[in-house]
Parts: C-alpha cells; sequence; structure tokens
C-alpha cells in the first residue's frame, strides 16, 4: 500500500499509554479545595526578624482583654455536594472525573452508562436531537477524547488518556474499539486511506474504522498477511522496511534478496502504477487499524 520508505508518520506508533499528571494511578495534582483552603492560612515573611506594621492615624488601640487565645481557628466553607457517578449512580464522582473509582470507570468503558440519553462526553446534559453530545463544547472535546472511556481528552498522541484506560483496553486483547466519526483519528486514518488508494474506479466510502489494541505478547512474532478486492476490509499497518530494493519483476520478489530486509514492488496495472511492499520478517510488521469500506 505505501512505496516510501517510511510511509506513515509517527501518529500511528502510538500504543503506549504514555502517562497524564491527573491519571487515577499517577495523581500528582492538588485538589483545587485543599489548594485554596492551605494559600487562605498562609503567610509569607522575609528571612529578617518580624515586623510590625505601624498603626494608621486614628486606629484604636488593640483590646487587651480579648477572650480569644491562641492562634484564630480557620472553618472551610461548606462545599457544594459533587455529581454521582454515571456508572453506579450510588457514590459521589473523584474530582473532575465522571466515576467514582476505577471500577466504576472500567464499568462504564464496558458497559456503557446507564442512561444513554445523556451526552457521551460530560453525561450530565442531554443529548441535542440527532447528535451524541449536548453542546459544541462537549463535541469539540469529543473529537480529542480517549477512545476507550471517552469522557477525557487523550493524553497528546497517544490514544488513551492515562495509564488506567491503557490497562483496562489490554485486559482482553486482541481488541478492537469503533473509532467514532469526527473524532481526530478517525479524520487522520481517512485522510491517509483516500491518498494512498490508487485502484482504479470509485474511491469506496469508509463506513467504520476501528483502533486495533494489542498487548506484549500479542505484540511478538506473529503472522499476518491479508489481501481485498476493492471493497470490503483493510488493514492499515506500521511496518519496519529496513534496506529496500526496488524490483519490477515477479522472480525477484520469491525471496528476500541478499543484503536486503524488503522489496517496493512495482508494476503496472493498465495506465496506473502500483507499488507494492513486500517484507519477510513477521516481526517486521503489526496491525494498527481496521478500516470497513463498501
Amino acid at each position: 500500500m505505501a512505496s516510501e520508505l517510511y510511509p506513515y508518520p509517527a501518529e500511528l506508533d502510538s500504543d503506549d499509554e504514555g502517562s497524564i499528571e491527573y491519571d487515577w494511578e499517577n495523581d500528582s495534582q492538588i485538589d483545587d479545595d485543599d489548594l485554596s483552603f492551605d494559600m487562605d492560612r498562609l503567610q509569607i515573611r522575609g528571612s529578617g526578624a518580624p515586623v510590625t506594621p505601624l498603626p494608621l492615624a486614628g486606629t484604636p488601640p488593640p483590646r487587651r482583654n480579648s477572650n480569644i487565645a491562641g492562634p484564630l481557628c480557620v472553618q472551610r466553607a461548606p462545599q457544594p455536594p459533587k455529581p454521582l457517578c454515571v456508572a453506579c449512580k450510588a457514590c459521589s464522582v473523584y474530582r473532575d472525573y465522571v466515576t467514582c473509582s476505577p471500577a466504576c470507570i472500567e464499568k462504564l468503558c464496558k458497559d456503557g452508562p446507564v442512561d444513554t440519553t445523556m451526552c457521551t462526553y460530560c453525561h450530565r446534559r442531554p443529548k441535542i436531537a440527532s447528535k451524541d453530545q449536548c453542546g459544541q463544547t462537549c463535541a469539540e472535546n469529543a473529537k480529542i477524547a480517549c477512545l476507550l472511556c471517552k469522557v477525557r481528552p487523550k493524553n497528546r498522541r497517544y490514544h488513551f488518556c492515562g495509564k488506567t484506560c491503557k490497562s483496562i483496553a489490554t485486559k482482553s486483547t486482541p481488541l478492537i474499539l469503533e473509532i467514532p466519526k469526527g473524532h481526530m483519528t478517525y479524520d487522520m486514518v481517512e485522510t491517509k486511506f483516500k491518498k494512498s488508494w490508487s485502484a482504479r474506479g470509485t474511491q469506496p466510502t469508509i463506513s467504520k474504522i476501528y483502533k486495533i489494541i494489542e498487548n506484549d505478547e500479542f505484540l511478538r512474532p506473529y503472522e499476518l498477511y491479508s489481501y481485498c478486492g476493492a471493497t470490503g476490509a483493510m488493514l492499515l499497518t506500521k511496518v519496519v522496511l529496513g534496506k529496500v530494493k526496488q524490483v519490477n519483476g515477479w522472480n525477484e520478489v520469491m525471496s528476500c534478496p541478499p543484503g536486503f530486509n524488503s522489496v517496493v514492488f512495482d508494476r503496472k496495472f493498465g495506465t496506473h502504477n502500483l507499488n507494492e511492499t513486500i517484507v519477510y520478517s513477521n516481526d517486521a510488521i503489526r496491525p494498527v487499524f481496521l478500516i470497513i469500506f463498501q
């Protein structure tokens, strides 16, 4: 499907979970309520001796016989109640999540929300008619959402928001996750599919795109060879080509030429020039996306 040495940029190489600073398992954010409370109590002084401020003109002297002894007790203002977890509907959510615990985020990922009429991103407001989100803000957030939980932004070039969703996804690998239309990953794959399609006839219309999830065991040596016609399914794969040799005869692709790791077979099909890349090691290729077209 590709004829260049490195046909796909780094966004396809994004199966690692990365890390995100407010993930369930790597939480280093200070709670906003605690931070506000601590800042109210904080007194900043220089390194020298304490300085007693001069009283302003007309200021009455301090009262000597005060009933308050010792430091002043600071009382926290009551906090508004947090919304309920969208998975169990029993406990309050954890910080800015929509669930109360990793167990409930796993339940949400596997079973979906209890109320399917609510926005698929915030799960707090009803969907707009014929839409999956409640408004423009959530619709924009959904374009960059984690492919598993779909309620938090994915971590930069990775497909998940953090280690928790990566761990949940790899429990049942190999796994395919449908990518929603309009998601930035869907648009990226669709663009690459259209640019690389070189067969004769009308270019097919993509109906679905799936992300293939693998664990370390699945990524070890495996056999993969897929070919399809003008309609059906196609695997978009990531390939390590190594040293490439350009060939144009069938007899030159039967085995790997000495001193090379792969070949690019340049053959003509009518007026079309179809370049096919061939590798000879199972470890050199791995699936990344599954495209269904018609």
